[in-house]
């Protein structure tokens, strides 16, 4: 599909208009003057994003599987909020 040229003061009273019509597939292009300003075009395929942007890391498929003791305290409330580093549970005196 040819890319539609629109002006500022254009783009600006449609605005939403133009939007819809990238969304389907159609691709704009918004000019001050003769200079290219900006280009709308329309989304990405679905298909086209990454499955999985982690991994590259190769990360272990269990790593969230094992319980962290030290993670519940944190989660339970029982850190310092002066410093935001585990100290352990509170002393009692």
């Amino acid at each position: 599909m040819p890319t539609k040229v629109f002006k500022v003061a254009e783009a600006r009273a449609s605005f939403s208009s133009l939007l819809a019509r990238a969304k389907e597939g159609e691709e704009i292009m918004i000019t001050k003057g003769s200079e290219p300003q900006a280009r709308i075009v329309p989304p990405a395929e679905a298909g086209q994003r990454e499955a999985a942007p982690l991994k590259h890391l190769n990360l272990p498929d269990d790593l969230f599987d094992r319980e962290d003791q030290e993670q519940a305290m944190i989660d339970a409330g029982s850190y310092s909020d002066t410093l935001g580093i585990w100290r352990g549970p509170p002393k009692v005196s």
